[in-house]
């Protein structure tokens, strides 16, 4: 029992040692230092845990995949364990397996919100990987929610002999639109109103923090004649700007707003909300912080010695 205890807080005290290193961005002398703790311990599923973030953050993601689905043999209900695993899928651009891993934390951990945004983004990538903008790819999965869904859009369209040329050609005009200068005070209802005179309208989701809105319609034609008839319209003191998704106007994708960090048996240190690109201008945060999975597809600048500049203690 004394040996027990006694690895015990050895474990304990290389766990603590090793989320100092990580809090410094010391990665690869963690690695160490949980190693260790492996080795005092090579049950504790919390160690493979925190081992892998550590490679993850290190871009070694076969490693990482391999700790995580590890932790996740000793531990099959640990919602970190899944998360890690799909974190290290993305790393790799195993977006179809990384959505079903992030989906599985979310079984376990519904308010996982990070966990709900890495979901989305591996929707994204995956339709940016068949040829859709990432705007339009947005727009896409707010209007039909899953990958196979909007694919089997296309199918069916171009089944039909070419209706509905958006769902069929990625970049072309879709049933969606972009609408920019939404301001706080022009509701979901002032858009109803507006767009409903243009055709029929399936849904409308309004994001006030960015300032814009995705209007849905049933068909593309629909769309384009809103658009036609509505960009530069003004409405409640500011003028509208009605564009189709592809065109690249902003990023939209969901802010991921609590980080999974390594934890000691106590648990681990607070996370803090994380914001999105661009900065200085026209840089990639993600790139310059937790790392960018859009990689060559994204709109901002990757500047090669800017890379992990600004990764902070709590980003992953």
């Amino acid at each position: 029992t004394s040996g027990t205890d006694t690895m015990t807080k050895k474990s304990t005290s290389l766990t603590e040692k090793g989320i100092k290193l990580v809090q410094e961005g010391q990665y690869a002398q963690a690695v160490v230092l949980f190693t260790d703790a492996i080795k005092c311990d090579p049950n504790d599923y919390r160690f493979f845990g925190n081992r892998s973030y550590c490679y993850y953050c290190l871009e070694h993601y076969p490693k990482a995949l391999a700790d995580a689905e590890y932790s996740i043999q000793l531990a099959p209900e640990w919602p970190k364990g899944h998360f890690r695993k799909g974190s290290a899928l993305m790393g790799m651009k195993r977006y179809s397996e990384a959505e079903k891993a992030m989906e599985q934390v979310l079984k376990l951990d519904k308010d996982c919100e990070e966990a709900a945004n890495d979901l989305f983004n591996c929707k994204v990538l995956q339709l940016m990987e068949h040829g859709f903008e990432e705007m339009q790819s947005v727009a896409l999965l707010e209007r039909f929610s899953s990958v196979q869904a909007v694919l089997g859009s296309c199918s069916d369209a171009a089944r039909a002999g070419g209706q509905d040329p958006s769902m069929v050609q990625p970049g072309s005009p879709c049933p969606s639109l972009w609408v920019g200068n939404v301001t706080t005070e022009i509701t979901e209802k002032h858009l109803w109103d507006l767009f409903k005179m243009h055709g029929e309208i399936e849904s409308i989701r309004v994001l006030h923090e960015r300032f814009c809105a995705f209007v849905n319609f049933r068909n593309a034609n629909m769309a384009a004649r809103a658009m036609e008839k509505l960009n530069g319209h003004c409405i409640e003191n500011a003028r509208l700007v009605v564009r189709y998704p592809d065109r690249r106007t902003q990023r939209v994708l969901p802010v991921p707003l609590k980080t999974f960090l390594p934890v000691t048996q106590q648990g681990g240190p607070a996370a803090g909300p994380r914001r999105r690109g661009p900065v200085n201008g026209d840089e990639c945060y993600f790139w310059r912080t937790t790392g960018c999975h859009f990689g060559d597809k994204c709109r901002y600048k990757h500047i090669p010695d800017q890379k992990g500049k600004d990764r902070k203690p709590w980003q992953p």
